[in-house]
């Protein structure tokens, strides 16, 4: 019977227990969830400033460098190359002579149309003199006409003979411009066995890219023996898509940074933008001018460029991480010192970018949340523990 009385008092201990716990647990619940109750929760955040300063609209993108101009130098003449005076990396003035061909059988050509030059011209010289003579001859006989010395028929035939010179004389004529066009083309023959480097525009100056062919080689009519390249001056080529290529303008200014040379930002200028967009990738080629007087930068690199499209001057801007969505609405969680509160403000953005984010309205000043807005609701209260190590850390030193 003890035992049972017992029992019963300890239970009813601990249903009392229990039921005053609930109540308590209720309560508070309550509490939290109702209007004052948001103020009870305190989420600790971090925050950073809001400050003026200038934003830019920009564009990243990602290229390749390619030099303003290259080309191959061939022989304009079969052959076999003689000698070749260039190599790869060498430094090629206009005009050089590249390579030189077996000019043996091009030699004995000249000489030969030097030769029925000589011919020509010879024939050229009689055939005048010829004609001279039969001229005097015909203006002798019509003067022995006139005083009825001679007859008619002299008369007629040294006309035909006058007639007959001047057309020898006009066939030996064309000879000799055929003979004189002969040997010039000899000669021309004989230039192109010497393979020259030659450019009408950009520097005097440039470099051998390649070397294709060696001495002993058997080659054809326009088969490249080097490769020339203009590096002072290059073109940094980028494709951009339908959003970034209406806001490209000739003119604008990038920032080139080459994946190689990190370290190193170089300037360029938009030299061209392609008239339109590749129908499969949906981008457009453009191409910048990039001053390289140095030769630091060489064809071929992959470069990252960056255009300023616009910038605004002592703009509003926060931590990009600042920029949250409520209830659709973009927005910022701007803290209440005085409260410590977090109170949640709906804002127009503006220019971004990977670290930041201006603000175009409304105006807002103080501190911004960056860490913990994921837990934050409209008025909630905020501890931030940088501020109580910093308070932490004067205390310590006093």
């Amino acid at each position: 019977m003890k035992k049972l009385i017992f029992v019963f008092i300890v239970g009813a201990a601990l249903v009392w227990f229990g039921m005053d716990y609930y109540k308590k647990n209720n309560t508070s619940d309550k509490k939290v969830g109702g209007r004052s109750g948001a103020k009870q929760v305190v989420v600790a955040v971090e925050a950073a400033n809001v400050f003026k300063g200038d934003m830019h609209d920009e564009g990243i993108f990602s290229g390749s460098i390619e030099p303003k101009s290259k080309f191959m130098v061939a022989p304009k003449t079969s052959g076999r190359i003689k000698k070749v005076n260039f190599n790869i990396g060498d430094t090629i003035k206009n005009g050089d002579i590249v390579a030189e061909l077996d000019d043996e059988e091009a030699t004995l050509a000249v000489e030969q149309a030097e030769a029925a030059l000589e011919i020509a011209r010879a024939n050229y010289n009689e055939s005048g003199e010829l004609l001279e003579i039969s001229r005097r001859e015909l203006e002798r006989v019509k003067t022995m006409r006139k005083q009825k010395v001679a007859s008619e028929v002299e008369v007629e035939n040294a006309s035909a003979d006058f007639k007959t010179r001047s057309a020898k004389h006009l066939v030996n004529k064309s000879s000799l411009r055929q003979a004189e066009a002969a040997l010039s083309q000899a000669k021309l023959k004989l230039a192109y066995t010497k393979v020259d480097a030659s450019w009408s525009y950009g520097v005097n100056d440039r470099f051998v890219a390649e070397r294709l062919l060696d001495e002993g080689a058997m080659i054809t009519a326009n088969t490249p023996i080097i490769s020339v390249i203009d590096i002072t001056n290059l073109t940094v080529v980028i494709d951009v898509v339908e959003r970034d290529y209406f806001k490209i303008k000739l003119g604008m200014d990038a920032e080139i940074i080459p994946t190689a040379l990190s370290d190193k930002i170089y300037h360029a200028k938009v030299k061209r933008i392609a008239p339109m967009l590749d129908e499969v990738s949906r981008q457009a080629r453009i191409e910048l001018n990039l001053d390289n007087s140095s030769n630091e930068l060489k064809p071929g690199l992959f470069i990252t460029a960056k255009i300023i499209y616009g910038t605004h001057t002592n703009t509003t801007v926060v931590p990009i991480e600042a920029l949250v969505i409520r209830n659709d609405h973009e927005g910022v969680f701007v803290i209440d010192e005085a409260k410590k509160v977090a109170n949640f403000v709906p804002v127009k953005s503006g220019y971004k970018n990977s670290i930041q984010v201006e603000i175009v309205s409304p105006e807002i000043n103080g501190r911004v949340v960056t860490l913990g807005q994921h837990l934050l609701e409209d008025g909630m209260a905020v501890r931030i523990p940088s501020d109580e190590e910093k308070a932490n850390g004067s205390e310590a030193k006093k």
